[in-house]
């Protein structure tokens, strides 16, 4: 069996990318500025996908344990 190439999954159109997500969030207040959709709804969707536009904007580091212990450990020996 032959594998095909294609474009169909092109990664312009991906969900996970923070311009898309944007825009489905305009689109999403949108739906629930004209009443088309409940609040509890509303507030769970925009909660995922603020979540992903956070993830694609933003490049979070977390800190190693080492990293907080240094200045207690410091004004110990000091």
């Amino acid at each position: 069996m032959k594998i095909r190439a294609t474009a169909a999954f092109d990664t312009s159109h991906s969900r996970f990318e923070a311009e898309s997500a944007a825009q489905s969030i305009s689109e999403l207040e949108a739906e629930y500025a004209a009443g088309r959709i409940a609040a509890p709804a509303y507030f769970e969707r925009k909660q995922s996908l603020v979540r992903l536009y956070l993830r694609q904007t933003t490049s979070p580091r977390r800190r190693r344990r080492y990293e907080d212990e240094e200045p207690e450990e410091a004004a110990d020996q000091g």
